[in-house]
């Protein structure tokens, strides 16, 4: 779907986990004429789904703390499990994620000076 979406005015972001700079898949960008933005080796604190996921995980203990409960996996324990992440994803107030956009350029400012080590974010 996302060469139907891309514009040449952005740059793909992902960070360096091994599927994501396999040679196949770098090469699958540049076949599709997709920029990718470059990664800092060692830090994930540019990447803003981070603190979606953290912030997801927790709502989803405030909203429904018995799918929490981590004692095994059934059929029905997933479907729950499932139910609820949508349920707390929809909880999440937009402005939550137009805060961690509008974070990006403080973030990058910081990795910049930690020179691609860790930060704050």
């Amino acid at each position: 779907m996302l060469p139907g979406h891309y514009r040449e005015d952005l740059y793909f972001m992902q960070d360096n986990a091994p599927i994501h700079t396999a040679k196949k898949v770098k090469e699958w960008f540049e076949l599709n004429g997709i920029d990718t933005s470059d990664w800092p080796p060692y830090s994930p604190d540019l990447n803003p789904i981070e603190p979606a996921w953290k912030a997801l995980k927790e709502k989803v203990i405030e909203m429904f703390p018995e799918v929490w409960d981590g004692k095994g996996v059934t059929e029905e324990k997933l479907k729950d499990m499932e139910e609820a992440l949508k349920k707390a994803w929809d909880a999440l107030p937009v402005s939550f994620f137009e805060s961690l956009v509008e974070s990006m350029p403080r973030r990058i400012q910081a990795c910049i000076e930690a020179k691609g080590w860790h930060t704050k974010y």
